[in-house]
């Protein structure tokens, strides 16, 4: 907003000049306050200018060019997701924020190093200019880890002076940086770490997110004292708690893999003081649970459900996160300030028949602008840029496996192996050593990065059939507990946070026919020798190029046949896979060299 604009605004705040909109009637949720008045609000350029309570203002101060009329309705702020990946909703970004608009989030606060750890900073590039076309304000973290860990096999590396050279290009573009998963660089104070934990501070938010499952005592005075100022880890409230007294924003995390709410619910009903240190946070959402169950709308429907009272709630969706981020208050452009519907903010509002949140917005608005009706998205979303085109050209054709055979696929059980223990609805698993096979089920990990090709064409792949001399190098094989198919195999190139290919069956020819499936990216599911569903995701074997609505309709058919396979619910069959490589969160996970002990950071034999 420049001088001008600033003027306009605070001439309309006076009444000198007409308002671009007014909001009449509203039963308006104050989040400072912590209470619901009546009254009415004015926009102008996108702000709000000025705010008039009912029995202490003239609520028919303000005349604009246009009136809507809330009917009693209530008027909230608009929702801020505090960390997702746009890329585990496998849309692309502005497909992500027309979905998004619809279910009242507004601002989402991204961290992109899915596709970084694909395709690098080009893939970041995309993300950013894709998501210039919504109208909802998709903020872009720099992924810190990239890889995960060092000696990941991803895709691509980001290294400090990457992260630098990067911003130093896109000036404004980066909003903070991007969740800290690497905790031993962090604990031993790495120096390469500690760089990249200083980029943070010539961003624009100057924060570091946070990833701390399960720290506590000095690891976690060493992670609060590095900076970071949240985490979306925490699975139950003692643990919340200890990150909240060391001065940490705690993200409530609901998505479609991780339900945390519940278990976290009782710290804010305990004190609902500390409501103020909590935001919500979906991390990762399927299209078709977010257009039929929400997304921060969701959580903030469960808060209320679980006994949290609604203003509190709105609070935690929109005024805790805005502050976490530094978004609230201070000398930045008042189209920046937000989470709140006070004057000098943006004027994201949400008009809500209730405060159940059983159903999409009556209304949403983005700076002002209408965006979403009843459900619908009515916003106005641009055309790619040529940019954007080029960018999109470098995500495609990014699977690159090597030869398979069945024989790779064809591999025993040693009694008191590591077992990698599913836990449905949670991204943590357990480690198990059983005597016997008896309900378990296989799990591949093939990178797919051209590692496994190069050392096939070198001729470095060891002596058998081809595929087989990468076993340990490049193919990890094991074994897993309460992932309960029954006559076929799952595969999907989407295998956190690497992305390799990984595969679970309980048959090798199976297995075999849904790693062959994938393409140039997806999640398949092979049943008796046959291709019963498919997701295909060809922008970086992460996101798809149509609607979130045939994502939906793709991803319900895809459950379907998971169900009638025997993978049952609380488990998801896609989400309940892609995250057994991720090797940040404990305890056993697959790697392309082996089964990996998160707890001590070393292969488990």
């Amino acid at each position: 907003m420049d001088a001008r604009e600033l003027i306009d605004v605070i001439d309309a705040a006076e009444g000198r000049l007409k308002a671009d909109t007014v909001f009449r009637n509203a039963r308006i949720v104050d989040v400072y306050g912590h209470r619901v008045a009546k009254g009415s609000v004015a926009v102008r350029c996108g702000v709000i200018a000025g705010v008039m309570y009912e029995g202490r203002d003239d609520a028919e101060a303000y005349d604009a060019d246009e009136v809507v009329d809330c009917e009693g309705r209530y008027l909230a702020p608009g929702l801020i997701d505090g960390h997702l990946h746009i890329e585990s909703s496998n849309i692309r970004p502005a497909e992500y924020a027309r979905m998004a608009a619809t279910r009242g989030t507004t601002t989402a606060i991204a961290d992109s190093h899915e596709i970084a750890n694909v395709c690098g900073l080009d893939g970041l590039s995309f993300m950013i200019a894709d998501a210039r076309r919504a109208p909802i304000d998709i903020k872009f973290m720099m992924p810190s880890c990239v890889p995960a860990l060092p000696d990941e096999q991803a895709g691509a590396t980001i290294t400090a002076s990457d992260m630098r050279a990067f911003m130093a290009d896109h000036p404004g573009e980066i909003f903070g940086l991007g969740e800290m998963m690497n905790l031993p660089g962090i604990f031993m104070a790495d120096p390469e770490t500690c760089e990249r934990v200083a980029v943070g501070a010539d961003t624009a938010s100057r924060q570091v997110d946070g990833h701390a499952p399960m720290v506590m005592g000095r690891d976690l005075n060493a992670y609060a004292a590095a900076g970071v100022i949240a985490d979306h880890e925490s699975t139950v409230p003692e643990e919340a708690l200890d990150k909240l007294s060391r001065g940490m924003y705690i993200m409530l995390r609901e998505g479609t893999c991780s339900h945390d709410l519940e278990n976290l619910a009782p710290l804010v009903l305990e004190d609902p003081a500390r409501a103020r240190r909590c935001c919500f946070a979906t991390d990762d959402r399927a299209p078709s649970d977010a257009l039929s169950q929400g997304m921060i709308d969701n959580a903030c429907r469960l808060a209320v459900e679980m006994g949290i009272d609604p203003v509190t709630a709105i609070s935690m969706a929109t005024l805790s996160t805005a502050e976490c981020f530094g978004l609230d208050h201070g000398i930045v452009p008042a189209l920046e300030r937000r989470g709140s519907i006070a004057p000098g903010k943006r004027a994201d509002l949400l008009v809500l028949d209730d405060l159940t949140f059983s159903g999409a917005p009556h209304r949403v608005y983005a700076a002002g602008r209408l965006v979403a009706a009843e459900g619908d998205f009515v916003g106005e979303m641009s055309e790619p840029s040529a940019e954007a085109i080029r960018l999109e050209g470098l995500l495609r054709n990014s699977v690159k496996l090597p030869r398979l055979s069945l024989e790779a696929f064809s591999y025993g059980f040693r009694p008191g192996e590591p077992v990698i223990d599913v836990i449905p609805g949670n991204a943590i698993t357990g480690m198990a050593r059983p005597e016997s096979d008896e309900g378990l089920c296989r799990i591949m990990l093939i990178e797919r990065h051209g590692r496994g090709v190069a050392a096939q064409q070198a001729g470095a792949d060891g002596e058998g059939p081809a595929g087989l001399g990468l076993v340990g190098s490049h193919l990890g094989r094991g074994w897993v507990r309460g992932y309960t198919i029954e006559g076929g195999a799952v595969a999907s190139t989407i295998g956190h946070d690497s992305h390799n290919v990984c595969v679970v069956g309980d048959n090798p020819e199976d297995m075999l026919l849904a790693v062959e499936s994938v393409g140039q990216g997806g999640h398949v599911l092979v049943r008796g020798g046959k291709v019963a569903a498919r997701i295909p995701l060809p922008l970086g074997g992460l996101m798809s190029d149509a609607s979130a609505e045939e994502v939906a309709r793709q991803h319900d058919a895809f459950m379907a046949e998971a169900r009638a396979a025997g993978i049952l619910p609380p488990l998801d069959p896609i989400m309940g896979i892609i995250f057994l490589p991720l090797p940040v969160i404990p305890s056993l996970r697959i790697r392309p060299e082996g089964m990996f002990d998160v707890g001590t950071f070393s292969y488990a034999e």
